[in-house]
């Protein structure tokens, strides 16, 4: 609506002007023509009188004809009609009603018609017909016109035009309000919401302006930026979709990686369980036993059943695929719930586990599923740094951490991590800066797939953290995946 008033403003300024404009010089045409016509009536009727005057002055003399001007004046109401002398010094009743100055051209005997105004502040027409008495006098008739009615139709004129300039001022309103509302109002209220769906990322409804004016075109232009931006997304979410289910099969992929690597000890660790199994179902079938020996033997049997039971489901639920869901989870349940996984490898590497609880729960908001596989990873790889045993070292903690990343800025004091400390041959200064690298790995060919790091980075930075590693060659590693804790968990 601000454009279509702009645009009616500029309208009816213009006409305004014109009109104003055009009125003005018309008003003063018709001025200076009626000026011209009361003049040229004016010398009719002088010249008239100055032969009558002469005559009468030459016949009767000076008195009988200024008695005769003094008559006309009378038969001639509208026009006063006098006798002047042009001389500096003479009679009041005969002197110029304007400076002798002015009527210069009366001494070449010609005629002089100018404007006058009265004491009492109205104008006049003066004219003067010189006539040249007894050789050297000069004398002239003076006829002296009220510009009364020339003003008066100049005022007239003045309040047809303002009446004409208002009525077009109304009528140029009444029709550009319509057409602006028609022509402008309505396109830019159905552009505006267009717009603004677009904005707030709503690409469903088209838009159809009819016409083929500028206001069209821009409609047809964001349509053909709504469609091009429809495409994009749906273009967008599809290669996001295929990006996370390459990334979850990547993930997957490692995590039966990391499954195989924990088989081969489970594998040695189901034998135990089975050979107690055997035992003692062999000492139940032969003869002599008592019932409560019996009894005893098949509560054995039962314990260790449900040993490898518990063994086999945690292996079944870590090999799991399932989507990724993000819940409040305490980072010392995800401590325990590694440590069977752990177990068998690590006796067969002859590595000691160590597991340091929080002295509080450690809350944050997360998929403990892929806690567990950060976690497991990290893990694996101390116990295969150490292939003469040694101390692996887990630990749930409040981070206090000195210098944060600088994205991480904003959340300083608020975080936590999962500590992995080995005592194994460490990482040398070159190779450290590729280790998050996908598919670098400083293992021998088919001992890793050089993924598990960096789909750990991967899942920290989708959970708001980050990991970060100490390494000294020679002395053992340390990594400390960081999170952010909850509210609720942020408490020491």
């Amino acid at each position: 609506m601000r454009l279509t008033i702009k645009i009616i403003l500029a309208v009816l300024l213009g006409i305004a002007l014109i009109f104003s404009i055009y009125s003005y010089y018309s008003i003063q045409r018709e001025r200076e023509q009626l000026k011209k016509s009361l003049s040229r009536e004016a010398r009719h009727l002088g010249e008239s009188l100055r032969v009558m005057v002469t005559e009468i002055w030459q016949q009767r003399g000076e008195k009988e004809a200024i008695g005769f001007l003094g008559r006309a004046n009378e038969a001639h109401g509208e026009t006063l009609v006098r006798w002047v002398w042009v001389e500096e010094e003479t009679e009041k009743i005969y002197q110029p009603r304007v400076p002798i100055e002015k009527l210069d051209d009366l001494f070449e005997e010609e005629t002089v018609a100018l404007l006058a105004a009265s004491p009492e502040g109205h104008d006049f027409l003066l004219t003067y017909l010189p006539l040249l008495i007894d050789g050297d006098r000069i004398g002239a008739i003076e006829l002296s016109e009220s510009m009364n009615e020339l003003h008066d139709y100049v005022e007239e004129s003045l309040r047809r035009s303002a009446m004409v300039v208002g009525a077009m001022v109304i009528c140029s309103l009444t029709l550009t309000g319509l057409l602006g509302s028609l022509w402008i109002n309505r396109p830019m209220r159905h552009l505006r919401a267009q717009a603004e769906r677009i904005g707030t990322g709503d690409f469903s409804t088209s838009l159809n302006l009819s016409g083929s004016d500028e206001l069209s075109d821009l409609g047809e232009t964001i349509e053909r930026m709504r469609t091009q931006l429809a495409e994009a997304r749906e273009a967008e979410q599809t290669a996001n979709q295929e990006k996370i289910e390459a990334l979850e099969k990547l993930r997957h992929t490692e995590r039966l990686a990391t499954l195989g690597k924990l088989s081969a000890g489970m594998a040695h660790e189901l034998g135990t369980p089975l050979n107690v199994i055997s035992g003692r179902a062999k000492l139940i079938n032969s003869a002599g036993l008592s019932e409560e020996d019996v009894a005893r033997s098949a509560g054995i049997i039962g314990e260790q059943a449900e040993r490898m039971t518990s063994i086999m489901r945690q292996l079944l639920s870590f090999a799991r695929r399932d989507e990724a869901r993000k819940q409040p989870v305490d980072l010392n349940s995800v401590l325990r719930s590694v440590l069977p996984l752990l177990e068998p490898s690590a006796k067969e590497q002859k590595v000691t586990l160590q597991l340091k609880e929080a002295e509080q729960p450690l809350s944050v908001n997360a998929d403990p599923g892929q806690l567990q596989q950060v976690l497991l990873n990290l893990a694996l790889n101390g116990i295969q740094a150490m292939p003469d045993g040694g101390t692996l070292k887990l630990q749930a903690t409040v981070a206090k951490t000195d210098s944060l990343p600088d994205k991480f800025a904003d959340n300083s004091g608020n975080w936590c991590s999962l500590q992995v400390r080995d005592q194994g041959s460490g990482i040398s200064a070159e190779d450290l800066s590729h280790i998050f690298d996908p598919f670098f790995t400083t293992k021998d060919v088919g001992q890793g797939t050089g993924l598990g790091l960096s789909i750990a980075y991967g899942i920290m930075e989708e959970h708001g953290g980050w990991i970060d590693v100490d390494s000294t060659s020679g002395q053992g590693s340390c990594f400390n995946a960081y999170l952010p804790l909850e509210k609720s968990g942020a408490s020491t």
